[in-house]
């Protein structure tokens, strides 16, 4: 029997969704080489696949625009799937993922069989035009990916690494702990869970894909774009800013970064693609795809708010110029506005009204207008777009940039004739005073550096020579630059949301100056240069772009994709020997650590793996390293509440061993073990009071693999690990859940640590303190803790269900005469001593006001 084209892609995607369950449900963990490409398919390629022939694939035939949104709407899909699954679920584990992410496929697959595709030609660019494109992308997936999962997570990972376990925990107010919304840990949360465990490359694989994306979406907004301006090579644009896309730095580093960046300006580029193809078709759907887009991307974060000025101005300029073509054939619907409208608000209240309402809300409140916003009306940060683009893309990257949108303004207002070029000069003086002499433009307590860029925006928008995608382009460009540079006190690399606007117009001003050097500009021909010249111009054009690329992608794997070793060597060159070719070519290299994805590796998986199997016991610190990272690959495991913790652990820098390795030695500790990262040493770890004997040196490979097994998000869920599981209601404001008591004998002058697990049961208001005592036969005191019930998190802090603990430490005296003690447990108000009510739900009895932990022996 044959099959139409539809029904074989039906039976295809169907039997896919088949094998996918069955290797995620019954593939054991270690098949990795089967089970995350099986993932990879699941999120990213078959909910477009299923999707797209319903939706007759989006009116386009162009094989590039197609494979574009079968990834980039799968996307969209699955982060909006992930988000409904995360509201309606807790805790928000594997059932979840896997039910919505079939739900999806399978509505995909039903629609497709209610609406049939009947466009299954495809039209694909000339096999020149593929080839560039593929050296293109080869380049960017060289950037990206090369050593992607070497790096350790960066602490601003962890932060969202975290809230993927709490999510798995049940805590359904994990979406609101960040100053963004939860979409940019839901896709690697997916990943995770679909492979049963974790690496870095796992987790970074989403922002990967969407940042490689990314490059053929230009492309294809270029080869759109480009053909309605008129230029007579219509791939030659989208291939240029496709180009600059791939060597942008900032969308190097993000791609290796688990973070919202990769994920909001792709999905800003496939909104722009969807709003352009409403101009050109005035096909409805288009406006309920460009809601869908923005509505998901501004859950992931705020700034996608400001791309919303061009997509008013590209709306608004269709329903104007339909207005004033009688002759369209294809019709407005308003009421299809309308509901666009309302789908995207509704999708975008669905987080923010309790986001808004949550009482996390008030520290975001304060993020933004203390480290963000800033407390003046008005900034000029212009100076900061060329430090930041310098310390990701080199020094050369943007002033070639603004050269060439200089080229295209000038070309375009030239066209007015005098007025234009009065016009024009007029404000790029005034924009070049204010990176010169910005103080000229502060009055009072008021800085007026934005005028002449905002003069300069709407002069564009009102030029009648430019056409309406250059203008879109720009307002693309200027609305998002504006708003970070002038509006807020530190933009950082938020810049980067508008680089493809920039990649886009560059695209078009580098293929004009290619025309007026072949002789044919598209607008006159310009004989006073001669062929010979013209030849010359191209030569130092074509040599000086090629080293540019060379110079930048050789910075960007140096900074981005080197080892740690490799890195250092290349930071002391430049900070040691004046006469550095880094320092040549590229002025100075930025310090470890100072940019996001920068080579790190300490070498903590092996420490996590060495806790984990029992090697190594006790608390810890560590010293030089951030603290989330450690606790992270101890699998949360806390640090220490106390400056002698049983364990210290200190990482070595670029420059050396810490001052304060020394002090740990004069304190009793010994060093035991020696970690290397690429064969040199990089973690020295100290137990306190151990012996001093020869220290193990371990090579971090060894154990890195064996790390990711265990990284599984159930055990992360876990958390510490817990001797004597317990469920003992205090008070029904917190619930403990366990506890480890290591030490059964002890000598005096000594410490008995004991841990105590935490689940709060209600929002409190009071800071509740705790006391553990050890206590005779008799009920004589002899040892006491008094402290908060958990470390670092206050009771009145805690949230419902969330999971905290502490370390508590009694000290025994000198004088403490031999025998059994018991230890003695509870918790009281700090205003009048009343203690809370203690009930046994493992036994279903009630234990008074204090309750014996254990037996301890003095001897």
């Amino acid at each position: 029997m044959n099959l139409s084209r539809h029904n074989q892609l039906t039976v295809f995607i169907i039997v896919a969704l088949l094998c996918s369950n069955a290797t995620i449900l019954f593939a054991p963990p270690s098949w990795y080489a089967l089970r995350f490409p099986v993932a990879i398919g699941l999120v990213f390629i078959l909910p477009g696949l299923a999707w797209l022939p319903a939706l007759n694939w989006m009116h386009t035939r162009h094989a590039i625009e197609r494979l574009c949104l079968i990834v980039g709407f799968s996307s969209v899909l699955s982060a909006l799937m992930l988000f409904i699954a995360l509201w309606i679920t807790v805790p928000f584990t594997e059932t979840p993922v896997i039910v919505g992410l079939n739900l999806l496929i399978g509505g995909g697959i039903v629609a497709g069989l209610i609406n049939k595709s009947t466009a299954w030609s495809v039209e694909w660019p000339s096999r020149t035009t593929l080839l560039i494109l593929a050296a293109i992308f080869a380049v960017a997936l060289f950037t990206r990916t090369t050593r992607l999962g070497y790096a350790e997570f960066h602490e601003d990972e962890l932060e969202n690494m975290r809230l993927i376990v709490r999510a798995y925990k049940g805590e359904a107010y994990a979406a609101f702990l960040d100053s963004k919304g939860p979409i940019h840990w839901l896709l690697p949360a997916s990943l995770w869970y679909l492979n049963g465990w974790l690496n870095e490359t796992i987790a970074r694989t989403p922002f990967v894909i969407t940042s490689l994306l990314l490059i053929p979406m230009i492309y294809t907004l270029g080869h759109r774009m480009s053909h309605v301006v008129g230029i007579y090579n219509q791939d030659s644009v989208g291939l240029i800013a496709a180009g600059f896309v791939a060597l942008n730095g900032f969308f190097v580093a993000y791609a290796r970064h688990v973070e919202n960046q990769s994920l909001i300006v792709f999905w800003g580029a496939l909104a722009v693609w969807f709003a352009y193809r409403y101009y050109q078709d005035r096909r409805n759907s288009f406006l309920y795809y460009t809601a869908i887009t923005l509505a998901v991307g501004l859950i992931a974060h705020p700034d996608v708010l400001l791309y919303l000025p061009v997509f008013v101005y590209m709306l608004a300029f269709t329903y104007w110029s339909n207005r004033a073509n009688k002759t369209q054939p294809t019709s407005i619907s308003y009421s299809a506005l309308i509901g666009a409208t309302l789908l995207f608000s509704g999708l975008v209240a669905l987080f923010y009204i309790p986001y808004l309402t949550d009482p996390q809300i008030g520290l975001v409140y304060q993020y933004f207008a203390g480290d963000r916003i800033g407390e003046s009306l008005l900034y000029n940060r212009v100076p900061n777009l060329f430090d930041q683009d310098k310390l990701y893309s080199t020094r050369y990257h943007a002033p070639l940039l603004v050269l060439l949108l200089t080229w295209l303004l000038a070309r375009n207002f030239s066209r007015l004739g005098k007025q234009g070029w009065i016009i024009l000069v007029t404000l790029v003086l005034a924009i070049v005073s204010t990176v010169s002499w910005p103080n000229l433009w502060i009055i009072g307590n008021i800085n007026l550096a934005f005028a002449p860029y905002a003069l300069l925006t709407l002069a564009v928008l009102w030029l009648p020579t430019a056409s309406f995608e250059i203008k879109s382009l720009y307002l693309w460009l200027t609305a998002p630059l504006g708003a970070l540079l002038f509006l807020a006190q530190d933009a950082a690399d938020h810049i980067q949301i508008a680089y493809p606007a920039w990649a886009l117009l560059a695209g078009f001003a580098l293929q004009d100056i290619r025309n007026l050097l072949s002789g044919d500009t598209g607008y006159e021909q310009t004989p006073f240069i001669s062929p010979r010249i013209r030849r010359g111009l191209q030569a130092v054009l074509v040599i000086t772009l090629s080293s540019m690329v060379g110079v930048i992608v050789f910075y960007q794997y140096i900074t981005f994709g080197s080892t740690v070793t490799a890195y250092w060597q290349a930071k002391l060159s430049s900070e040691n020997n004046p006469n550095s070719g880094y320092n040549w070519l590229y002025g100075s290299i930025p310090r470890p650590r100072k940019l996001f994805s920068n080579p790190r590796l300490g070498g903590w998986k092996t420490v996590g793996y060495l806790q984990e199997t029992g090697q190594i016991q006790g608390d810890f610190r560590s010293i030089n390293e951030s603290f989330a990272v450690p606790i992270w690959y101890n699998f949360q495991t806390p640090r220490s509440c106390y400056d002698d913790p049983d364990n210290s652990w200190v990482r070595r820098s670029h420059r050396g061993w810490p001052e304060e390795e020394q002090a740990l030695i004069e304190q009793g500790y010994a060093l035991t073990r020696i970690i290397l990262v690429d064969q040199e040493p990089k973690l020295h770890l100290y137990e306190k009071y151990a012996s001093e004997t020869v220290p193990q040196i371990i090579d971090s490979e060894e154990y890195r693999h064996q790390f990711d097994l265990l990284a599984t998000p159930k055990r992360y869920a876990e958390g510490e690990s817990v001797e004597q599981v317990a469920s003992l209601n205090f008070g029904d404001k917190l619930l403990l859940t366990g506890y480890n008591m290591p030490i059964q004998a002890v000598s005096t002058n000594s410490t008995v640590p004991v841990t105590v697990f935490w689940q709060a049961l209600a929002s409190m208001q009071t800071r509740y303190r705790a006391f553990m005592h050890l206590v005779d036969d008799e009920g004589n005191r002899w040892a006491q803790h008094d402290d908060d019930p958990a470390c670092r998190l206050l009771t009145n802090e805690m949230r419902p269900q969330q999971r905290s603990s502490r370390q508590f430490r009694l000290s025994i005296a000198s004088d403490t005469p031999p025998g059994e003690y018991e230890i003695m447990f509870g918790i009281y108000h700090p205003d009048d001593f009343q203690r809370l009510e203690i009930w046994d739900n493992l036994s279903s009895q009630p234990k008074g006001n204090s309750l014996s932990l254990g037996t301890v022996r003095v001897e």
